[in-house]
């Protein structure tokens, strides 16, 4: 097995490289990077506490005012290195100075010099007259010169200063890299063991374990990592399950499918064959007239079989694809229900049918979408008239609560077996029950209805025992806000 380091050992690895590293970097670079850079550092302060300085005056120069001058040069003891500042005004008259003592006596010369070179605004060159640096600083106001400031500097005092910032700065750093080398050496301690932790439980999880878990509380980082780590091993865990589930899903289409290719090949195929054949009859003109009224009719019903299949089919895709919407309004349960029977009253006077309404209750008003409840109480009064034997009695029922609508449709069929039960408001199912009468049946409407029972927040279901005919029931709350399908 192939031998690896520590983490502790490379905390130590590191810490020792480092200091190695600015070691070298110290003695290597640093005299001659400090030699360029302190010159720099130097002209630039010098420049700048010129620049400040006239920035000050140049309101007073600009007034004439001499004591607000004057007031400009009260910070300058504080400046280290600073030995001398004068200030003149446009026509060479000093306005104010600081003078600590007699330096700039000796450079009365070069500060002359200074003046009378001083031909352009933005003159800011630096004479160095032994260890003092003088420069030049235009005072402006609003873009025009209103003066100038000769600035004496002395560069040994700038020197040691900065010199000393610069060791105190590297025995700062140098104590941290030391100070923080011996914490990161307490703390590798403290950290390989939630680590080694994670690194079991993640063996774990590679290996198929999706139960495994970790339990850290360092307070710190690594108990953030543990806790992310539970998350994604959960997430894993329930993207296992979504996709076992959308393979169980997709594998439960591919049957619908299947069922919805041989529902289309056979009730499509033989009306569609039955049409053909009867036209080609009437081409032939093997059709009396006599006879061309019930060919006529059979033409129809054959026509009409197949738009109601496609109907269901195209109902179906939308309710598989979501697109289903409701359109809610005020409706009466009780009108509602008497729409459904007048058009369906004379399917079942053909079967010699009777259908009853029976009502309880004051206030038949609810909120709904009244084409897709008209759709909901069509389906099971249809089915009821569908699956009942001749000379039987179908009653409707409509009561109303305080908080619900419920309705009721009760045939004399044969009623509903346990798995039927089961797979009763499933797509596509065949049931035992079979049409008294050879009506089609596509095994979609009761699917349909309890999907849009689900949007208008309501409850579906059936009573029924074998030989004691099957009562469908819908309960709908009166007010309820979901408006559209998910």
């Amino acid at each position: 097995m192939k031998r690896r380091f520590g983490i502790q050992l490379k905390f130590v690895s590191l810490v020792l490289v480092l200091l190695v590293s600015i070691a070298v970097f110290i003695a290597a670079f640093f005299p001659e990077r400090q030699k360029i850079q302190m010159n720099k550092y130097l002209n630039d302060k010098v420049i700048v506490t010129a620049q400040m300085t006239a920035f000050n005056a140049s309101t007073g120069l600009e007034f004439a005012d001499d004591d607000a001058v004057k007031r400009t040069l009260e910070v300058l003891p504080q400046l280290t290195g600073v030995k001398f500042v004068l200030v003149y005004n446009l026509e060479g008259r000093e306005i104010a100075g600081y003078k600590p003592d007699s330096t700039y006596r000796t450079l009365s010369t070069d500060i002359t010099r200074i003046l009378q070179s001083d031909v352009k605004p933005d003159n800011k060159e630096i004479y160095d007259v032994g260890e003092v640096a003088l420069h030049a600083e235009p005072a402006m106001y609003q873009g025009r010169k209103v003066g100038q400031v000769i600035m004496g500097t002395s560069r040994d005092e700038l020197t040691r200063d900065a010199r000393q910032s610069i060791y105190i700065a590297l025995g700062v750093s140098a104590g941290i890299v030391i100070v923080g080398g011996v914490i990161m050496l307490i703390l590798s301690g403290r950290l390989v063991k939630p680590l080694k932790t994670l690194e079991s439980a993640a063996e774990k999880v590679s290996g198929g374990d999706l139960s495994t878990t970790v339990q850290i509380t360092t307070n710190d980082e690594v108990e953030v990592l543990a806790n992310t780590f539970n998350h994604m091993v959960e997430s894993i865990r329930a993207a296992l399950e979504d996709v076992q589930r959308s393979l169980k899903k997709a594998e439960e289409a591919n049957a619908r499918k299947t069922e919805l290719l041989s529902i289309v090949s056979h009730d499509l195929k033989s009306p569609i064959t039955s049409v053909l054949a009867a036209i080609k009859l009437i081409e032939i003109g093997d059709i009396t007239a006599e006879e061309f009224p019930e060919v006529g009719t059979m033409i129809r019903q054959l026509c009409e079989r197949m738009i109601d299949l496609i109907e269901s089919l195209l109902a179906s895709s939308a309710l598989e694809m979501g697109r289903i919407q409701i359109n809610k309004a005020s409706c009466d349960a009780q009108e509602l229900m008497q729409r459904v029977i007048d058009s369906n009253n004379q399917k079942a006077t053909n079967k010699f049918q009777q259908i009853i309404v029976q009502a309880k209750g004051d206030n038949f008003d609810f909120v709904a979408d009244k084409g897709l409840m008209q759709q909901v109480l069509d389906n099971f009064l249809t089915n009821a008239i569908k699956y009942s034997p001749s000379e039987t009695t179908i009653t409707t029922r409509v009561m109303a609560t305080q908080q619900a609508i419920r309705f009721e449709v009760q045939d004399e069929g044969p009623g509903l077996t346990e798995e039927d039960k089961q797979k009763l408001f499933g797509f596509f199912q065949r049931l035992s029950a079979r049409p008294t009468a050879g009506e089609s049946s596509h095994g979609v409407g009761l699917a349909i209805t309890k999907r849009v029972v689900d949007l208008h927040g309501g409850r579906i279901w059936a009573e029924s025992e074998i030989g004691k005919g099957t009562t469908f029931v819908v309960v709908i709350p009166r007010h309820h806000v979901s408006t559209e399908a998910h």
